[in-house]
């Protein structure tokens, strides 16, 4: 994946900071469902590593993501980005985080949310169960405003939007590599967290993932089906804090310069082969 990164801002989402009100129990959930290592703990915080995701959880509100930590190919690049963003008239601040080498860097969007950039501290391992941490999605109140910090101020690119019938943008796709979106916003009424993605090989690994939720009676809320923008095979399922987690395969990957498409606001957009989950 890291030599594939094709945007003006080169970098996978690579870790999640979730908050939770029991930390310990959410830990134990992504431990035991994705096989991870607890590399650190604390009274108040864990962190997680394994295969091709990681994650770290802390006390705080429920259901909110207090992070989303972007991987980039050096330290070059990093240092780059963050000359971009101060020239932008923006503050990035330090980024103390044991996922990361020395020279990570974190940044505000104007709604609050906390982005991280940075080089991993750890390879990525071979994952016998592959589902690896591929895209986070929020639902937020200013669209466009978050839109032209992500594109404008960070570097990310636009693949799709999902326009209205009135004209209005509903959602907007964009990557940061050539996989279809690293990150997405719904318009709403609601300034939140959405979802949270990973991207497995195949549609028999989305099967597998299936039936192991299914074995231990977490049932799948959205899905399956497949997304028009990305084109991506998905299922939904929630965590016990009642975060949402999809697993997808068969994202497209999108060609540099390919200018963004346009869908129509509907069930047909959001899921071709069923009933969609519309936000609102």
């Amino acid at each position: 994946m890291i030599d594939r990164l094709q945007t003006s801002t080169p970098a996978f989402l690579h870790h999640l900071h979730i908050s939770s009100e029991n930390p310990a129990a959410l830990a134990t959930f992504y431990r035991t469902q994705f096989n991870l290592e607890q590399i650190d703990k604390t009274e108040d915080r864990h962190v997680l590593l394994g295969g091709a995701r990681s994650v770290i959880i802390s006390k705080g509100s429920p259901a909110s993501l207090s992070c989303a930590g972007f991987a980039m190919r050096n330290s070059d690049d990093v240092s780059a980005l963050r000359r971009k963003i101060s020239a932008e008239g923006l503050s990035p601040l330090d980024a103390e985080n044991p996922l990361y080498q020395p020279g990570a860097f974190e940044v505000f969007d104007p709604q609050g949310r906390r982005v991280s950039f940075g080089v991993p501290r750890h390879l990525r391992s071979t994952d016998p169960a592959p589902a690896r941490l591929q895209h986070t999605v929020f639902q937020t109140t200013e669209l466009e405003q978050v839109v032209r910090f992500y594109t404008e101020r960070i570097g990310f690119t636009i693949s799709d939007e999902v326009v209205d019938e009135d004209g209005t943008i509903m959602v907007v796709f964009m990557r940061s590599d050539d996989e279809h979106h690293s990150m997405a916003f719904f318009r709403g009424s609601r300034n939140e967290w959405d979802h949270h993605c990973y991207e497995t090989n195949e549609w028999n690994d989305i099967r597998d993932w299936g039936d192991k939720f299914a074995k231990q009676r977490i049932p799948i809320f959205f899905g399956p089906g497949r997304h028009g923008p990305g084109n991506n095979l998905f299922f939904m399922v929630t965590d016990p804090d009642g975060n949402r987690l999809e697993f997808s395969a068969e994202l497209q990957l999108v060609e540099p310069q390919t200018l963004p498409g346009v869908w129509p606001h509907g069930e047909y957009t959001l899921n071709s082969w069923g009933r969609a989950w519309i936000r609102s």
